[in-house]
C-alpha cells in the first residue's frame, strides 16, 4: 500500500464512521420496535465480525492465528479498555451531556491527545506547523459541533458528561498510540482480531444475558440496517482498513484525520435523516480539511528527511 492510497483509505474510514454516528443514532433510539443499549449492540457486532476476522486471517496466513502468551494479554487489555471500557463511557457520557459536547471532547480531543501520548512515552517530538494544524482543526470541530441539533452547552450538570468524554479520548488516545507500535510489526488483520475478539469475549457475559430477554422479532428493519453498518462497513472493514493505513502513514499523522469525524457525522446526518447543514458547519469543514492538511505535511515532510 502507497502512502497516498493510505491517505485515501483513512479519509474514507473517516467517512464511514461519520455516517456510522447516525446508524448508532438509528439503533439505539428507534422511531419504532425495540431498541438496542450500546454495550448489547457493540458486544453483538464484536461477536458477528470477530468469526470473520478469524476465518479471514485463517485464509491469509494459518500460522498468524496462533498468538503467544504476550499476545494474549495485551490484546485482552486492548480489547477491555478501548472496546468494552471506551463503549461505555461513551455511553454514560452522553446521558449527563449533549451530543454536541461529546462530539467536540470526545472525538475532537482524541488526535491532540494521541500526540501528547507518543511524546511521553516515545518522545516523538511535534514542530510548530502541527500544533497550527491542529489548532485550527480544533477550532472546525468546535464550529461544527456548536450547530449541532440541540448546540454545545458546558457548565450546570453536563460536567459529568464532559468529564467522562474526555476521560474517554484520553485512553483512545493511549490505545492507538500503542496499536500503532503493535502495528509496525504485526500485520493489520492479526491486531483487529486480537482486539475485536477480547472485546466480544469481555462482552459476552451481558449479551447472553441482554439477549435472553431481547425481543429480536421487534425490531424494525431500518434499524437492522442500522446494525449491519455498524457491524460491516464501520468495524469489519474500518478496523482492518484503518490499522493497515495506520501502519503505513503512522499513528499520530492518521489520527489528525479524526478532527474530520464531526463534519462526516453532521454530513451524514444530513443525507440520511435530513439533519439541516448551516454555513457554520461548512466554515468548520473547510478549517478541519485545513488543519488536516497542515498536520499531514508536517508528518510528510518529517519522514522525507
Amino acid at each position: 500500500m502507497t502512502k497516498r492510497l493510505a491517505w485515501a483509505v483513512i479519509v474514507l474510514c473517516v467517512a464511514i464512521w461519520g455516517i456510522n454516528a447516525t446508524a448508532l443514532k438509528v439503533a439505539l433510539r428507534p422511531a419504532q420496535g425495540e431498541a438496542f443499549d450500546p454495550v448489547f449492540l457493540s458486544g453483538l457486532r464484536f461477536l458477528f465480525v470477530a468469526p470473520l476476522l478469524a476465518l479471514g486471517l485463517s485464509w491469509q496466513d494459518r500460522s498468524l492465528l496462533r498468538f503467544s502468551r504476550k499476545e494474549l494479554l495485551m490484546y485482552a487489555c486492548f480489547g477491555f479498555f478501548s472496546m468494552l471500557v471506551g463503549e461505555i463511557l461513551q455511553a454514560v457520557a452522553v446521558r449527563y451531556t449533549s451530543v454536541a459536547n461529546l462530539t467536540l471532547l470526545s472525538h475532537g480531543t482524541i488526535p491532540l491527545s494521541t500526540v501528547l501520548w507518543t511524546r511521553g512515552l516515545y518522545g516523538e517530538p511535534f514542530g510548530k506547523r502541527a500544533l497550527l494544524g491542529a489548532g485550527i482543526a480544533l477550532i472546525g470541530v468546535a464550529l461544527v459541533a456548536t450547530h449541532a441539533p440541540g448546540g454545545l452547552h458546558f457548565g450546570g450538570t453536563t460536567w459529568r458528561g464532559d468529564a467522562l468524554a474526555l476521560l474517554r479520548a484520553a485512553l483512545h488516545g493511549g490505545f492507538l498510540t500503542l496499536l500503532g507500535n503493535q502495528l509496525a510489526t504485526t500485520p493489520a488483520l492479526k491486531v483487529t482480531l486480537g482486539n475485536v475478539g477480547f472485546g466480544a469475549l469481555w462482552s459476552l457475559p451481558y449479551v447472553l444475558w441482554r439477549g435472553s430477554s431481547f425481543d429480536f422479532a421487534a425490531v424494525a428493519p431500518h434499524t437492522w440496517l442500522a446494525v449491519f453498518w455498524t457491524a460491516v462497513p464501520t468495524t469489519l472493514f474500518g478496523f482492518v482498513a484503518w490499522n493497515a493505513a495506520v501502519g503505513k502513514v503512522g499513528t499520530v499523522a492518521a489520527t489528525s484525520a479524526m478532527y474530520a469525524l464531526p463534519f462526516a457525522a453532521a454530513v451524514g446526518a444530513y443525507f440520511l435523516i435530513h439533519e439541516p447543514i448551516t454555513l457554520w458547519h461548512v466554515l468548520g469543514g473547510g478549517l478541519i480539511i485545513t488543519g488536516i492538511l497542515l498536520t499531514r505535511k508536517n508528518y510528510a515532510k518529517r519522514s522525507s528527511n
